[in-house]
């Protein structure tokens, strides 16, 4: 399984490209790259997410709108590894 993962990423590349770029704006992408960096699995504080610069309620709406993060106790994870994954990789 996981030597399967850089060709899934590789692959996938405009996928992951077209959340980047069209599907979330850069306060989501700031959140989406704070919680890539933490780890596999890793939850952040909903008081962490909310203190990145420029990031409001209708912000954490729409990633967990779009099922990029989802809410767990009181904080958020990826609901998805691979797109974690690409978002860890490809630090803008």
């Amino acid at each position: 399984m996981e030597a399967a993962i850089p060709s899934a990423l590789s692959s996938g590349s405009f996928f992951f490209a077209d959340i980047q770029n069209n599907q979330v704006d850069a306060a989501g992408r700031s959140v989406l790259q704070l919680i890539a960096l933490q780890g596999e699995g890793a939850v952040i504080s909903k008081s962490t997410v909310l203190a990145c610069p420029d990031v409001v309620e209708n912000t954490i709406s729409l990633l967990l709108q779009r099922e990029l993060i989802e809410e767990v106790d009181d904080g958020y994870r990826y609901q998805v590894e691979l797109i974690r994954r690409w978002f860890a990789e490809n630090v803008y």
